[in-house]
């Protein structure tokens, strides 16, 4: 569901470091491949599927990775229990000597996945993979295999959401038996993904950072993970993706966009949707205190412009065409 593209960026510099010459499938750009593919001579394919429209079911992995399941998508599935069903599809699709990787502190995963008996990652006990001693930032960890001390881990990265990313990919490359210092190596080296908090350059002594963050599970993570870098203040232009999705979603886009210290909502970007509903950015602004409604990109850029300050934070989030309106800024 959240940390595609960037788990896939992970393994994939880890499978490179160990020189396995691997073949590339991802949903963003990494520039290590100075693309969003690879062509390798190796045995291994790493690709980024995805539970929209059920195209995941079109594939049969070796190795499935499921970094957590939450109820998205709504204009294809019906409820979270529909997706919790194609993520059980999925996770079978892996034969008898494969693997399933699968977060063991992400309750709906849990629920899902137990009878399939997967390897786990994350923060609780009990899980294979498990974070322990987290820096302030969930920069820098100790990782436990089986509560034996397995590496140090150090991300150029911030944010538990990273963490959790970073957990499932070492997972992976314990499971295809590469070196604890080659996996830390090749984690230390990821800047992120293309979209994924990629540092856009600085305006009037503002940081502005573009995230592909559609979902309020994402904003949640993106906006804690913003928490922890020591900004002043924290200025989220945020376009909302589908209307479907804003409607379905709506309260809890509202509390996600609460806690940033000022949010400021473009017009919903319809990408393959008509506006059947009748509903508006302008609603969910009504609903936030302080927030403020942008008509078009421009309107977002010229706003922009007039608010920033040294020592404050510009996020420009969604997964539409939202980071037009921060590079604008620049020119």
């Amino acid at each position: 569901t959240h940390g595609k593209t960037t788990t896939t960026s992970m393994i994939t510099h880890i499978f490179m470091e160990a020189q396995k010459d691997p073949t590339v499938m991802s949903g963003g750009y990494l520039p290590l491949l100075h693309a969003g593919h690879r062509v390798g001579g190796g045995d291994t394919i790493i690709m980024e599927s995805c539970e929209y429209c059920n195209s995941f079911l079109n594939f049969f992995p070796t190795t499935a990775v499921v970094l957590n399941i939450e109820a998205d998508h709504l204009d294809f599935f019906a409820d979270l229990q529909d997706v919790e069903r194609s993520f059980f599809k999925f996770a079978s699709l892996v034969p008898a000597d494969g693997n399933i990787v699968a977060n063991g502190d992400d309750e709906n995963t849990m629920n899902t996945l137990y009878m399939l008996h997967p390897i786990t990652f994350g923060t609780r006990e009990g899980n294979t993979i498990r974070g322990v001693n987290f820096s302030k930032n969930y920069q820098e960890f100790d990782v436990l295999y089986h509560e034996d001390f397995y590496c140090h881990m150090k991300l150029s990265l911030v944010g538990r959401h990273n963490a959790m990313n970073a957990l499932a990919a070492t997972a992976v490359g314990f499971l295809y038996g590469i070196e604890p210092d080659l996996i830390c190596r090749a984690l230390a080296g990821f800047t992120g993904a293309g979209r994924r908090m990629e540092l856009k350059g600085r305006y009037h002594g503002a940081d502005v950072y573009d995230d592909y963050a559609h979902h309020p599970g994402e904003l949640k993570a993106l906006f804690a993970a913003a928490k922890t870098m020591g900004y002043r203040r924290i200025l989220c232009a945020f376009q909302p993706h589908t209307y479907s999705r804003t409607n379905a979603l709506f309260s809890d886009f509202v509390e996600a966009l609460k806690r940033v210290d000022q949010a400021i909502v473009a017009e919903i970007y319809a990408a393959r949707e008509q506006n059947t509903i009748g509903i508006s950015s302008k609603d969910l602004v009504a609903q936030i205190p302080g927030a403020v409604y942008c008509e078009t990109l421009p309107d977002v850029t010229d706003y922009l412009k007039s608010v920033c300050q040294e020592g404050d934070l510009v996020l420009t989030v969604g997964a539409g065409d939202i980071y037009k309106a921060g590079e604008a800024l620049f020119k």
